[in-house]
């Protein structure tokens, strides 16, 4: 929560603020912690997320800013606490506190905490095009999933359809909750208007576990293919 709101500004501590839901179901407790600082400063004209770890965990998963074969976010890291090792398309860079690292859409990065109590902000944004933040609901969505409620993540899923509808990404989720949800039907159709949108959507209909309850309904696999 902030620690003062005034009539031109909100200030908060990283430490002090609540940690994000967890986006992974069933994972293991590593100590890794997301803080939502976006959402927590009602910042609206960038993307802004801090995370933590302990000494030897993965602070910042391996990833890149690509999707469905577009370039993403721009991304900056800057050591707040503690230190990290970063490795940027093979190659390795210590990172002490106060160290700032600028990393491109197409690079895979990974940054591996090497101090207790490592706390690295990340702000975002993607080169030439307005900043777009998700829809409250999204997050929502994810946190009822995480809990095992598969009705609840559809129903705040469809909210964000309703607000973006034409982002493949928002229908390939409402696919997947309603998958778990055991809405076979449903779940195709919201698919099917994924791969209208773009095509490469397929690619991630390939391998998410999510999907696994429906890959021999008919509809799928011509949908797949």
């Amino acid at each position: 929560m902030p620690t003062a709101v005034g009539n031109t500004y909100v200030l908060a501590n990283i430490g002090e603020l609540e940690p994000a839901p967890r986006l992974a179901p069933g994972a293991t407790d590593d100590g890794r912690r997301r803080f939502d600082v976006r959402r927590t400063l009602d910042i609206a004209a960038f993307g802004v997320s801090a995370f933590s770890a302990p000494s030897g965990v993965v602070v910042i998963s391996e990833h890149d800013e690509t999707l469905l074969g577009e370039a993403g976010q721009e991304e900056l890291y800057v050591v707040v606490n503690g230190a990290a090792t970063f490795e940027i398309d093979g190659e390795t860079v210590e990172a002490p506190t106060g160290t700032l690292v600028n990393v491109q859409p197409t690079a895979k990065r990974k940054a591996t905490a090497t101090e207790d109590g490592t706390t690295i902000l990340v702000v975002g944004g993607t080169p030439g095009k307005p900043y777009e933040p998700a829809p409250e609901e999204a997050a929502e969505a994810f946190a009822a999933y995480n809990a095992g409620d598969y009705e609840e993540a559809i129903a705040k899923q469809l909210v964000v359809v309703e607000k973006q509808p034409d982002n493949p990404v928002a229908h390939f989720n409402a696919g997947c909750f309603a998958a778990r949800a055991g809405r076979a039907d449903e779940a195709i159709d919201h698919l099917r208007r994924a791969v209208e949108i773009n095509d490469r959507i397929k690619e991630l209909m390939a391998t998410d576990e999510d999907l696994d309850s429906i890959r021999e309904n008919q509809r799928f696999v011509e949908l797949a293919t």
